[in-house]
């Protein structure tokens, strides 16, 4: 089961994600990214350390993210495991995302 946790601190907005990211969560992913945006945040950080499992809809839940936030705004992908890690970048979103293991403001 698929749960996201939002929280905002300095410009910063935190996303906790745990479960499975896939095609029946996906909505609700793009619903709290929806709430994120609306706080025009500078960073958004997608806490992943909790997250098992993300599929195709998952990854263009990042896709989605990345546009909705704007260029000024980082998206960062924090925690991921081996295999969460993989997907995202077998899709080249490495390249629109910073994925690290740990968060930094």
């Amino acid at each position: 089961m698929f749960q996201a946790d939002l929280t905002i601190t300095d410009g910063t907005v935190v996303i906790q994600m745990s479960g499975d990211l896939d095609a029946s969560s996906a909505p609700s992913f793009h619903e709290i990214l929806q709430q994120a945006a609306a706080h025009a945040p500078k960073q958004l950080c997608l806490a992943m350390h909790n997250l098992s499992y993300i599929s195709s809809a998952g990854v263009r839940g990042l896709v989605f993210a990345r546009q909705k936030m704007g260029d000024d705004v980082e998206v960062i992908v924090e925690g991921a495991n081996d295999n969460v890690a993989e997907t995202i970048r077998m899709t080249g979103m490495e390249h629109a995302i910073t994925i690290r293991a740990s968060f930094s403001n």
